[in-house]
């Protein structure tokens, strides 16, 4: 032990420390233990609001089945972007149609208006084609047509079939004017130069004018054709005409035979118009030929009396000047003309004098009333020889039209204008000109006595007959003589033939010969007599000996 340690006190101990004081705080609010459920009760009903604004209108749509809706599943599309989905499908109360609960987008919740149009797509084949064929493995989907009204609407009724044109589809729509609607149907094709351009959209009966109104829509760019001049045509089906001008086969696509189509072209010359306006109203013709023959201007009604049969004559055939068709039948009636006895057929017809053209205008005599104009036209040419006449067209089916033409050496007549229809004056037929004649000439064969001739001959046969079986036994055995007596000559000749003429007969074997004979004998004189003018000296001295033959030299 060291001195530091025993001189010096131990230290006092040290007070005790004592603990600092707590400072306290005085909290007079709720505890701070409801913060969370404060924030998690805050982050739901902004959760809330959001999926509350996020989430657009509730509709119902009414459908006559529920075939391809799903609760849950089914979407609701809008150019082929999901726009909503179906929540429920319930039965209506009368149980004739079905409703679907549909919930749309909020950010689509604009087309929930009075005009927009809902349908299920689903596969369909009908005239306008085949659509929906996706939905074979995507399940069927409802389709929107968005409106534009303002009027906000929470229940539709959905369309059963998909609507043919949609707001906004780039193209126009025409109205066309008919008076029979053909075969046609809404989804029919409409055609420029057998190209499909547009489809009928609809169409409607206006009884008040019973007339066809018929709702079409051509796709752009195609809408840029048709102009205030072009000319639509039925193009339905297979036209097939016999008539006084020949068979005529007329078809367009297959589409249009099976379907009805409408086929369009706009008339020479009219290319460049400007289009005509969305909603502008054509004449909707039978036929291409009608459709594209210059405008004919008013008819002219005339009245043409026949004395003669008209079978082969119809309704629409055709009525022609020198060859040029001015106009059509369109009425033919049987009348009884009591002071003669007849029955007279008479034909009314529309002429259009416009098909005239220059000779029209040439002619015409001055004036405003244009019907006036053309009658007394029809007049002058009545008092230069015109007549009307039923002509053959074609000679296979029998179809006659009405001719008006100059034939010739006819008796004067004048235009008859006793009635509101004026009448023009007839001439028999080329036909009925020739039925007399073949009428006389059969009545002169009628007067012919064939069966006296023949009575006759025969008389004369049996008493020719009577008078062989009549001849007297010296008579008959010269005749049997005479028969003989040519048999033998016939034998004579026979045998003349053999000797004479056949080959190995002795006398022309013995003529040969002697032929053969003289021509070896004209031979042998012709030497002579070359040898007699070469040497005459041999006729005094004779024929000088041949000269000797040299030895060969062997034999030297």
């Amino acid at each position: 032990m060291s001195e530091d340690t025993l001189g010096s006190a131990p230290p006092p101990p040290e007070p005790p420390v004592r603990p600092p004081t707590p400072v306290t705080r005085k909290w007079h609010g709720p505890s701070l233990v409801w913060l969370v459920p404060i924030v998690a009760l805050a982050v739901g009903v902004a959760l809330l609001i959001r999926a509350v604004l996020s989430t657009g209108p509730q509709v119902t749509i009414d459908f006559h089945s529920a075939n391809g809706l799903r609760p849950g599943k089914t979407e609701v599309r809008y150019k082929e972007v999901v726009v909503g989905r179906v929540e429920a499908v319930t039965l209506s109360e009368k149980r004739d149609h079905v409703q679907a609960t549909v919930r749309l987008d909020r950010s689509v919740s604009n087309i929930a208006v009075e005009d927009t149009r809902f349908w299920v797509v689903r596969p369909r084949i009908d005239t306008a084609g085949v659509s929906g064929i996706e939905t074979l493995f995507s399940g069927a989907y409802i389709g929107v047509d968005a409106g534009e009204s303002t009027k906000q609407k929470r229940h539709f009724t959905g369309l059963e079939n998909p609507p043919f044109v949609l707001r906004g589809e780039p193209g126009r729509g025409f109205v066309l004017r008919t008076e029979d609607l053909g075969s046609l149907d809404v989804g029919s094709p409409i055609l420029y130069k057998r190209n499909r351009v547009g489809r009928v959209v609809g169409y409607n009966l206006d009884p008040l004018i019973d007339e066809l109104s018929v709702q079409i829509f051509i796709e752009a760019p195609y809408d840029k054709l048709v102009n205030s001049q072009t000319r639509f045509w039925n193009a339905s089906g297979v036209e097939v005409s016999l008539n006084s001008s020949g068979l005529k086969v007329d078809t367009q696509t297959l589409a249009s035979v099976i379907s009805g189509g409408i086929s369009f072209e706009r008339p020479q010359g009219t290319q460049g118009l400007p289009p005509a306006s969305d909603g502008s109203r054509f004449k909707l013709f039978a036929d291409r030929k009608s459709a594209l023959a210059p405008p004919d201007g008013p008819p002219l009604r005339v009245r043409m009396v026949f004395d003669q049969s008209v079978r082969g004559l119809d309704i629409d055939a055709p009525v022609d000047f020198l060859g040029i068709e001015i106009g059509v039948i369109r009425a033919i009636r049987l009348d009884y003309d009591g002071k003669r006895k007849r029955f007279p057929v008479e034909v009314e017809a529309e002429i259009y004098p416009t098909r005239l053209g220059a000779v029209r205008d040439s002619m015409r005599q001055e004036g405003d009333d244009d019907k006036r104009r053309d009658t007394t036209l029809l007049q002058r040419l009545v008092q230069n020889g015109l007549r009307a006449q039923a002509r053959t067209g074609n000679l296979l089916t029998g179809q006659m039209y009405v001719a008006l033409d100059f034939p010739g050496k006819v008796q004067k007549a004048e235009l008859d204008t006793s009635t509101a229809i004026p009448a023009i004056p007839t001439v028999p037929g080329t036909l009925a000109d020739v039925q007399p004649q073949i009428a006389e000439i059969v009545a002169k064969v009628n007067k012919v006595p064939f069966d006296e001739i023949g009575r006759n001959l025969n008389e004369t046969l049996a008493q020719a007959n009577q008078a062989i079986s009549q001849l007297r036994p010296e008579a008959q055995a010269s005749l049997a003589e005479v028969r003989r007596t040519l048999q033998s000559v016939q034998e004579t000749l026979q045998r003349a033939d053999r000797s004479l003429f056949d080959p190995a007969a002795p006398i022309q074997r013995n003529a040969e010969q002697t032929m053969q004979d003289l021509q070896r004998a004209a031979q042998s004189l012709r030497v002579l007599t070359d040898y007699l003018q070469r040497h005459p000296e041999s006729l005094l001295r004779g024929k000088p000996d041949d000269a000797k033959i040299p030895a060969s030299p062997e034999r030297r």
